[in-house]
């Protein structure tokens, strides 16, 4: 699965384009106002609701903190206006957006953790890494439940054994053993090389190990004719052969920014200087990058399909990436607005307030033929957040099999040692308050995919041919 971090930090990102797409996601303050407000915020601290973090303002200046009970160490500094807007503010309550669909609440602090402006050697032991481990999930994990797992026998069974190490390879199997036991595939481990264990392969390979780039080039060749593609095949577009059937492919939820040229858009260098240039945009431009990039596409795409009678989305290929260029896309392909999902975050005190989601239609550049929608368990995360707004929909019919199941924001964190880590603390829930978390989003017409990757991509080259199941189905209706 995919994250988006600028130094340091997953966000997810926000539209600035126009009054009509602010208020898809947020109505904020004028400049003036926030020019005034950001002047109040000087020299104050910042407790946040939720997310084990704290924030210390200077001057235009801030530092964000992770923090736990051993140490506090920074996540990411610099400039304020270039990373927060200020949504809300009084005597003790801030509200902010990173560039997104979710508000970051802080209640006012007299000063950030002393541990926060002090520097002192790293001398924790394996137990107290243990403990910060432990102690950050059972603070912030939000699907223990929905995991079927029980975090306090985790405790009462790994404790001993951590007490007994001899090496930080030891710990390192330790802390990969609890994660595997957990199963999200939000949850990464960021370690030494040289601590990971290397797997060898005793048996041969019976079958050739198919890519996704093997199918999709199979899908042009053998489905597709006028294919166009966007920026390094983000999102490809076509119609069927012989049939008024529009396709478009999403492959990632990220790099839709028109920072290159279409003719330097296969470039073996496009990411190297796709990269280059987003370092130059601070961080809530790049999120306004992002959306003018979309709408950018979208209006070519518009325009060579405006004539059929359907379209087939496929998001089998997608791991995800910003949540909000899903957003922004699906609201090409819907007429109506709606509330289609709710977020809060898991915290110490329960949960933090629920925020709910409006989708606005893009408006008369709608697409207005029926939808299918293609699924499957590499779908995962924004690609998951497209499918669950989309579930509110009665002109997107779902095809292929359920999503991968995860579906929140990825909160890292790091150890006392050093290492970091990753794990699931918001709560997506569609209109009536249900998750899909560990089960993923069903689909209207259920085709049985494979859920090891592996089996998945070989399942299109069944019978020694190339064929697509979900394709072909939608050419029989």
């Amino acid at each position: 699965m995919q994250r988006t971090v600028l130094n340091g930090v997953t966000y997810h990102m926000i539209n600035f384009k126009s009054i009509t797409t602010a208020c898809i996601l947020l109505t904020f303050l004028s400049v003036n106002a926030q020019q005034n407000l950001e002047k109040r915020l000087k020299n104050t601290a910042w407790l946040q609701e939720g997310y084990g973090r704290c924030l210390k303002i200077d001057d235009s200046t801030y530092t964000y903190y992770n923090i736990n009970n051993i140490d506090c160490k920074t996540l990411v500094d610099g400039k304020l206006s270039g990373r927060f807007r200020v949504v809300s503010m009084n005597r003790n309550k801030l509200v902010l957006n990173p560039g997104g669909i979710v508000n970051y609440s802080f209640n006012k602090v007299a000063s950030v953790p002393p541990k926060c402006t002090r520097i002192s050697p790293n001398r924790a032991s394996y137990d107290d890494n243990f403990r910060v481990f432990w102690e950050t999930f059972n603070n912030n994990y939000a699907f223990f439940q929905e995991r079927n797992v029980n975090w306090e026998q985790v405790y009462t069974e790994y404790l001993p054994r951590v007490r007994k190490l001899n090496s930080q390879k030891e710990f390192a199997d330790i802390l990969i053993e609890i994660v595997k036991k957990i199963g999200d595939g939000h949850i990464r481990l960021e370690i030494p090389d040289s601590l990971k264990t290397r797997i060898s392969r005793t048996t041969p390979v019976t079958k050739p190990k198919r890519t996704t780039t093997d199918i999709i080039a199979d899908i042009k060749k053998k489905y597709l004719v006028n294919a166009h593609t966007y920026n390094n095949g983000v999102i490809a577009w076509g119609e069927l052969r012989n049939a008024k059937i529009a396709y478009i492919l999403i492959k990632d939820m990220n790099n839709f920014s028109n920072y290159i040229s279409p003719s330097e858009g296969y470039q073996p260098n496009f990411a190297k200087n796709y990269d280059k240039i987003k370092a130059t945009r601070e961080p809530l431009v790049q999120f306004e990058d992002e959306y003018k990039g979309v709408d950018k596409v979208m209006e070519k795409i518009l325009s060579d399909i405006g004539k059929s009678d359907s379209v087939v989305i496929d998001l089998r290929f997608n791991g995800g990436g910003l949540e909000t260029v899903a957003l922004r896309l699906l609201s090409y392909f819907v007429n109506e607005s709606k509330h289609v999902l709710s977020v809060a975050a898991k915290s110490t005190k329960g949960k933090t307030t629920k925020q709910e989601y409006t989708l606005q239609s893009a408006g008369h550049a709608t697409y207005t033929g029926k939808v299918y929608l293609l699924l499957g368990p590499g779908t995962a995360s924004a690609a998951e957040i497209f499918a669950l707004a989309a579930h509110s929909y009665k002109n997107i019919t779902t095809i292929g099999s359920r999503t991968a199941g995860i579906f929140s924001e990825i909160l890292w964190k790091e150890l006392p040692n050093g290492w970091e880590f990753s794990l699931s603390n918001e709560i997506y829930t569609d209109p009536s308050g249900k998750t899909y978390e560990g089960t993923g989003i069903p689909v209207n017409y259920e085709l049985y995919y494979p859920r090891n990757r592996s089996e998945f991509n070989n399942s299109f080259y069944s019978g020694g041919s190339f064929t697509d199941s979900a394709l072909d189905r939608i050419y029989n209706k």
